[in-house]
């Protein structure tokens, strides 16, 4: 008698490791090292970045942690080997304009960052490139099983969409630059 295989699909958590590692990953300046299993509900997700500033700014602007289910997934930012922590002050629209800046500058997909008043309320749009971010993800729905996603909707995916009241919503260049 044979067995019919089963099918298999990764983990959402590799889905978030994949989108850091192909987003936040896609820069000369910043390493993504290989998820660890810390224990069976707990992942760890290594970033090490080579310049202090930079560390700081992404570690503020990154999405420090994903829970699925039971499981939770954390993104620690590293300089010289050492964990990176969030700039803990209370961020005013300015500081975080500057920390985008200096967290994305050099990445393959970011184009720039603006911000603006809607309504009394403050929204900072990082704009990134019209590029696909695609890595292979056993998406049944894709022929060739990629997760396929604009770049603005990927980086959505591990940015703060708030940062102490103010609004961060990721959009696209209207054209390539």
């Amino acid at each position: 008698m044979s067995e019919t295989p089963l099918v298999r699909l990764s983990p959402p958590w590799y889905t978030f490791f994949d989108l850091i590692k192909y987003t936040i990953g896609k820069d000369d300046q910043v390493k993504v090292l290989e998820m660890e299993e810390v224990d069976d509900r707990y992942f760890l997700i290594p970033i090490e970045v080579n310049d202090e500033d930079k560390a700081i700014a992404l570690a503020t602007i990154l999405t420090p942690y994903k829970e699925y289910g039971n499981i939770k997934v954390y993104a620690e930012v590293l300089y010289c080997g050492k964990v990176v922590k969030p700039d803990d002050k209370k961020q005013k629209v300015c500081s975080l304009y500057m920390f985008y800046k200096e967290a994305l500058e050099s990445n393959d997909y970011f184009a720039y960052v603006e911000f603006r008043d809607f309504f009394g309320k403050m929204i900072l749009y990082p704009v990134f490139k019209k590029e696909v971010v695609q890595f292979f993800n056993d998406n049944m729905a894709d022929l060739y099983n990629n997760y396929n996603a604009v770049a603005a909707d990927a980086f959505a995916e591990v940015l703060e969409l708030e940062i102490d009241d103010v609004a961060v919503r990721p959009s696209t260049v209207m054209e390539n630059i």
